[in-house]
């Protein structure tokens, strides 16, 4: 499409906010060429603070990568040295917007490494490990946004960060090593190109190089600090194996940025510019969670600059000829490997400054000293309170023990009474025993007679069943006095049993000694303590002398203090363990006395009640034993009549039962002769209606008789016929209700036949019962005619459209639109040229392909539905499954829709009555409804089908032929807005305007009918789905409500 070329019309005059705007970057550009530049000395500090504070005012780094990358940063060292910095510091501290502004830059600070790696010496090889870092820190933030640029967090909002998740801290732990890496890499070589002499840091060469070091510093003490939070998180979270290349990884970066730090501190140059960290000897051992509280976080801090003399924004208007001095330099630097000479300084002046640096110096390290012997004093009064502070917890843990000891040696003298009690208990239970061994022989004597009389009682009637029940029930009595007795001689065994406290007491001998070797321990324990005194004063002395053994000895002095006061703690801890043992054995001996005194008591009250029932039961023996003999001879007449009395029954029984099983012999041969007869003779729909017949008439058959008596033969012959034919006429209202496709109607039968059968059931529950109720009965008539009735109304129901035919009209809608596309291709081949042949010809060819494709999978999709099984087989899946045949009925009805619309579009659109984008709709429309076929299609096909492979085949060819429907459309309308293109070039600035503001209103007004058309589609298709509803629902008539 041919693009405008329109004028840019430019104000006559500028605004303030302009002038302000032009202001702001002239500024900002000053600064920063003045800070990227080519002379080998250190970045100036107010220029890269006035660069930082243009990003706030502009709140982005648009400026300075606008001004940067017009630098010559591939052609001098120094210039790309000096960027590098500088944008480092920019990432650190400027404006937030200032990491999302670099990250476009990413690849051009990559090429820029690459570019100077090639020149091994000197700055070459800085450079590219620079850009290497500053490439980690921009992809770092951009996978991890909300660590701020100067990489300073809380504990809170690194755990905020990583969500508490063990993932999250693992891989975060990896990328700051790899930040890391790069940062002691870049400080290694920065050092390695110094040299071993000190006196480099004094130079402005060596100082160039240095000053980069600076935001180095500040970012790897950050980012140690969260290596190790997120260390101590880790341990803490997963196995020690786990983590062995992360500690080991932490441990070499360990050593490097002690090194760095240790270095770093001991030039020149840095001292008044930045205060490093001294990191301790050894690093964290992340296996104790406990040293993560002696963890001190280090810190890089910066002193604040003197304020300048001149102002910072004045400083920029530069009168000299700066720009002119950096263009010389830059001529001067090209891409070798010459170096540029160094300005030489005054020598008296630079004397002067270094006396003055070193006495400034001497003061400093006069008070640090001074401050470090301060802190000695209070650490040492600190460890003297703290030694207090123990001894005094000694004397009470000594106390506490002796008050053990004597309430130990009273429960020593406690113990003989004990054991004298147990004798007591002993003797009294042999006592017992004797008792309950005369109770068991009298309760053997009492058994024995018991057997003598139950012998007799045999030999006098052995008939006499009542008599024998009766002597199991006093059997059973006996057997419950037995089960009393042997619980009496568990509680005996019980008293034993409580014998063995003796051993109890031996084992509370055995604690006390052991509370006795924890005294002695104790008593170990304050010798150790004594010894710790005396090493605290050899450390005041030594201390004196060497102030790094001091600081070592005073670690070791309070490990062994917090050994001791664990120590203390786990002898307070078993001395509470033990006075609560000793509490529970006291207990337990007072209980076992009480018990003992009331199961003595209890057992000889059980005893004298045992024997008194003892007594009680012989007498009542007696009494019942007379009794029975007298009842005897009653019940054996009572016998002779009931035995006659049940023959009689007993034949009539079996006469009845011969009348009953001939009837319901007769019966079941009747319903089996008449289901032959129609299965041969008759349909499905005979065989219901003679089902209906033969109940109504054995219900009839039951309303005419009243009585039972006399009429068994025919009542249950009715009985069974009004059974059978129910539950068969009630079969096959329910298959009728499940091929259904009428809701209401199927319910209506459902409840029909559920009112018969719990009529039916009623009328023979009545008659199984031995009575016959003709108002039942006559209901259940009523019922069977009415469900008969309902499911012929159902079986003549007009049967829904089938799905063959449907399908069969859809094949033939899809050949009739083929071959109209045809005709119009044809006819616009004979009548059309130029470009609207050109169009219309591809248009009409992409529509006859998807047409072409449209009718494969049409196809496609019948011979799946032939695959199901034969005519019927499919008619019987159609009606047992309503709503999936409605959706393949829809789905093809959609098809042919879309095509004849695909067919009307195409040929609006050739005869120019229409628009381009009708046919792309139309094309749409017929891809959603082919995807809407194949879709129904597939949800009762097997798997395995191989018609359902082609069928997905065609699916996909006309999807590919909808979408070159769509290019042609849009083909079509690029040529067509090609031809209109606007000749812009015999406009005058009048017309144009008019133009323009013609456009403008055209615009809005294309607008408007956009929101118009839209809401309009949006109630078109509200309506839509509201009578797709009804009509899945048959709420519809003719296509309306």
């Amino acid at each position: 499409m041919a693009s405008l070329s329109l004028p840019r019309v430019l104000q006559l005059k500028k605004n303030s906010l302009d002038a302000e705007r032009e202001q702001f970057e002239k500024f900002q550009t000053l600064a920063i060429q003045k800070a990227i530049n080519a002379i080998e000395t250190p970045v100036k500090e107010k220029h890269v603070r006035s660069t930082i504070i243009g990003t706030f005012q502009e709140q982005s780094a648009v400026t300075y990568w606008m001004v940067a990358i017009r630098q010559p940063l591939q052609d001098n060292r120094i210039v790309a040295w000096k960027f590098c910095h500088v944008t480092h510091k920019l990432l650190r501290e400027g404006h937030p917007a200032c990491l999302d502004d670099s990250q476009r830059h990413t690849g051009m600070i990559e090429n820029l490494g690459k570019l100077w790696v090639h020149l091994r010496e000197g700055y070459g090889r800085l450079v590219h490990l620079y850009c290497a870092l500053l490439v980690s820190k921009l992809k770092f933030h951009q996978r991890n946004p909300r660590f701020p640029g100067n990489m300073q967090l809380t504990a809170d909002e690194l755990d905020a960060i990583a969500e508490n998740d063990v993932n999250n801290y693992f891989q975060l732990c990896v990328e700051l090593f790899d930040y890391m890496d790069d940062i002691l890499n870049l400080q290694a070589a920065v050092f390695e190109s110094l040299g071993n002499a000190r006196a480099n840091s004094m130079t402005a060469s060596g100082q160039c190089r240095l000053a980069a070091l600076i935001p180095c510093a500040q970012d790897s003490s950050h980012i140690y600090d969260c290596n190790v939070r997120l260390l101590f998180r880790l341990h803490a979270a997963l196995p020690a194996d786990t983590l062995v290349g992360h500690r080991e990884r932490f441990r070499q970066q360990f050593k490097k940025l002690s090194s760095f730090y240790k270095h770093a501190s001991s030039l020149q140059y840095y001292r008044n510019l930045l205060t490093l960290p001294v990191l301790p000897s050894n690093p964290p051992n992340f296996l104790l969670q406990s040293d993560f509280g002696t963890y001190v976080t280090p810190v890089v801090s910066i002193p604040e600059p003197p304020p300048d003399e001149v102002d910072s924004v004045a400083s920029l208007i530069d009168t000299s000829d700066t720009v002119s001095q950096v263009s010389h330099f830059e001529q001067a630097e090209s891409f070798d490997t010459r170096t540029t000479p160094s300005p030489q300084p005054d020598p008296i002046v630079e004397r002067d400054r270094l006396i003055d640096h070193l006495q400034n110096e001497l003061k400093r390290m006069r008070s640090e000293v001074s401050q470090l012997v301060q802190e000695r004093n209070t650490m040492l009064g600190s460890m003297r309170e703290h030694c207090t502070r123990l001894e005094s917890q000694l004397q009470a843990t000594k106390s506490e023990l002796e008050e053990e000891k004597q309430k130990a040696e009273v429960l020593s003298a406690e113990t003989p009474e004990i054991k004298q009690k147990l004798l007591q208990t002993e003797d009294k239970a042999k006592v017992i025993d004797e008792k309950f061994q005369k109770l068991k022989g009298a309760y053997t004597q009492l058994r024995e007679e018991h057997i003598t009389l139950i012998r007799q009682k045999a030999e006098v009637d052995k008939l006499a069943s009542s008599l024998r029940a009766a002597a199991a029930q006093h059997e059973s009595s006996k057997m419950m006095l037995q089960q009393q007795l042997n619980d009496r001689m568990k509680d005996v065994e019980l008293l034993q049993q409580s014998a063995s406290s003796s051993e109890e007491i031996e084992a509370y001998k055995n604690e006390i000694s052991n509370l006795r070797s924890d005294l002695e321990n104790s008593r170990q324990k304050e010798v150790e303590l004594e010894s710790l005194k005396a090493s605290m004063e050899t450390l005041e002395i030594e201390h004196k002398t060497a102030m790094t053994e001091q600081k070592e000895k005073v670690i070791l002095v309070t490990n062994e203090l917090k050994e001791v006061n664990e120590n203390l703690e786990r002898v307070q801890k078993e001395k509470e363990e033990k006075e609560a043992e000793l509490n529970k054995a006291k207990e337990e001996l007072n209980a076992v006395k009480v018990e003992s005194g009331a199961d003595v008591k209890r057992i000889l009250e059980e005893k004298e009640a045992a024997l008194q029932e003892v007594a009680e039961l012989k007498q009542q023996y007696q009494q019942e034993k007379e009794d029975l003999l007298q009842h005897n001879t009653v019940l054996e007449a009572d016998v002779a009549s009931l035995k006659a009395q049940l023959e009689e029954a007993q034949s009539e029984i079996k006469r009845q039962r011969c009348r009953m099983l001939s009837c319901a012999g007769e019966a079941a041969l009747a319903v089996t002769c008449g289901a032959l007869d129609a299965h041969e003779h008759g349909s499905a729909r005979d065989t219901y209606r003679l089902a209906a017949e033969l109940a109504a008439n054995a219900l009839n058959e039951l309303a005419t008789h009243k009585e039972i008596n006399g009429n068994e033969e025919t009542l249950a012959k009715s009985a069974v016929y009004a059974a059978h034919n129910t539950a068969q006429l009630s079969a096959y209202i329910m298959e009728v209700c499940n091929v259904s496709t009428d809701m209401e109607l199927s319910d209506k039968l459902s409840n029909e036949c559920r009112s018969m059968l719990s009529a039916t059931k009623t009328c023979l529950e009545g008659v199984a019962a031995g009575r016959v109720e003709a108002g039942l009965c006559a209901e259940a008539l009523g019922g069977v005619r009415r469900a008969a009735d309902s499911a012929a109304t159902a079986d003549a129901a007009p049967a829904p459209g089938s799905v063959d035919d449907e399908l069969a009209t859809m094949d033939t809608a899809i050949e009739q639109a083929a071959a109209q596309i045809e005709e119009m291709l044809a006819a616009s081949r004979a009548g059309d040229s130029g470009v609207k042949l050109e169009v219309n010809e591809k248009i009409l060819d992409a529509c006859t392909t998807l047409m072409g494709a449209v009718k494969v999978l049409v196809q496609d999709a019948r011979r799946l539905q032939r695959e199901l099984g034969d005519t019927s087989t499919r008619q019987k899946m159609y009606r047992r499954n309503p709503q999936w045949s409605e959706g393949l009925i829809s789905a093809a009805k959609a098809v042919v829709f879309a095509a004849k619309l695909l067919v009307s579009s195409a040929d609006e659109t050739v005869n120019g009555k229409g628009r381009v984008e009708g046919v792309s709709a139309a094309a749409h429309s017929v891809a959603g409804s082919t995807a809407q076929l194949v879709a129904a299609s597939r949800a009762r096909a097997p798997p395995a089908a191989p018609s359902l492979a082609r069928l997905t085949a065609a699916s996909r060819q006309v999807a590919t032929a909808a979408g070159a429907v769509l290019a042609a459309a849009r083909h079509a309308a690029d040529l067509a807005r090609d031809t209109e293109a606007l000749d812009t070039s015999a406009l005058t600035l009048t017309a144009t305007r008019i133009l323009e503001m013609e456009s403008k209103v055209r615009a809005l007004e294309l607008e408007t009918a956009l929101d118009k058309e839209r809401a309009r589609l949006a109630e078109l298709r509200k309506r839509h789905y509201h009578l797709a509803q009804l009509e899945e629902n048959g709420n519809m008539t003719n296509g309306k409500e």
